[in-house]
């Protein structure tokens, strides 16, 4: 089997994608996979570093509003498409995969034309443009929240896959993780990322979260990200001890695991982590992420009780309230443990596969 992928822009759009092709190759070594994407894209760094063939092809973000770069969009779409189609020729390829981007467009739009299978991924409780729009051309539309059929195109079948992530974490053990930690029975962690890029949001209710917080055994680890290490920790001269201050964590499996409480933004890839180790969570979505999609996936966390969602603009002033009572409350916690764990799809890359192969018999 031969199977095209394209999925860029952004890191969640990307890692998905490989996920599928590293099950796609664990089911069937023989298995060939290609990527397509951009020149400059993040896609064009990760890909081949990943040891996959990878294919420079024409796209551009189409802007929401009509102006003149919404002309040079549709212009590179077609440049893009030409480029697609005579690659697809070429290849031959069994299934065309997207996992969102308009990155992704292009080549859908010429497998539609050469009459290739194709699957799209979604990652987010609001599906992206690209996705919602190409859903018309898809054979299969896989989701990582349930209930999105009312957003693709009827002919499409939907399914509810969930969203692949790396295998371990969901083997991490949380006893283990908290040992590997050196945190006892009487600590309590509270982990907060901001991102690859960090948040400064985030960082800034941690310090008064920080404020707030008397008990010694109460920990506060905060990745800033590598964009704002050296300004915080300028700033961080001036905090309470009680926060470590990481630029990047290597191992985010274990400190999610071993966490009593995770805060953090709500992007698909930190949501369906955050589900795999079953922390509880206060999710302080990105206000300027794409038609605000990070709101609709920490409200899926909040409508199950298994996370609270914070508005950024309210982050700052009402984080310290909320975690304070939520470590006040055990009971709370330990049920939102639960229900986190039961939002978890731990066989996603798998599901994906299963209609990968479908489309292709």
């Amino acid at each position: 089997m031969k199977v095209f992928l394209a999925g860029g822009g952004t890191s969640g759009h990307i890692h998905p994608a490989v996920a599928i092709a590293d099950e796609l190759k664990k089911q069937d070594p023989s298995c060939q996979v290609l990527f397509c994407g951009t020149e400059k894209g993040l896609e064009s760094q990760i890909i081949p570093k990943m040891g996959y063939p990878f294919e420079v092809i024409r796209a551009a973000q189409l802007p929401m509003k009509i102006s003149k770069k919404t002309f040079k969009a549709v212009k590179e779409f077609l440049a893009g498409r030409k480029m697609c189609r005579k690659l697809l020729r070429e290849q031959k390829p069994d299934v065309v995969v997207g996992t969102g981007g308009f990155v992704c467009s292009p080549l859908i739009a010429a497998a539609h034309k050469e009459k290739i299978p194709i699957l799209l991924h979604e990652q987010n409780a609001f599906p992206g443009r690209s996705n919602r729009m190409m859903s018309k051309y898809a054979g299969t539309v896989c989701t990582s929240f349930p209930k999105l059929d009312h957003y693709f195109n009827k002919k499409a079948k939907i399914v509810y896959t969930g969203n692949p992530i790396r295998g371990v974490f969901s083997t991490v053990e949380r006893d283990a993780c908290r040992t590997k930690l050196g945190l006892t029975i009487n600590d309590t962690l509270i982990l907060a990322m901001g991102g690859s890029l960090g948040a400064r949001t985030v960082n800034s209710a941690i310090v008064e979260l920080a404020k707030e917080i008397k008990d010694p055994n109460v920990k506060i680890i905060l990745s800033v990200g590598k964009q704002r290490y050296k300004e915080v920790m300028l700033e961080a001269k001036n905090w309470p001890k009680s926060i470590e201050v990481f630029e990047y964590i290597q191992d985010p499996e274990t400190y999610l695991a071993a966490c009593d409480l995770f805060i953090g933004r709500a992007g698909a890839i930190t949501c369906a982590e955050v589900q795999a180790v079953g922390a509880p969570s206060v999710l302080i979505p990105y206000p300027y992420a794409a038609q605000d999609h990070q709101t609709y996936n920490a409200k899926t966390f909040e409508d199950a009780k298994a996370g609270i969602l914070l508005p950024d603009d309210q982050a700052v002033e009402k984080l310290p309230g909320i975690v304070t009572d939520l470590l006040s409350n055990k009971e709370k916690l330990s049920t939102m443990r639960k229900n986190t764990r039961e939002l978890a799809i731990y066989d996603a890359a798998s599901r994906i596969c299963d209609e990968v192969k479908a489309l292709a018999r």
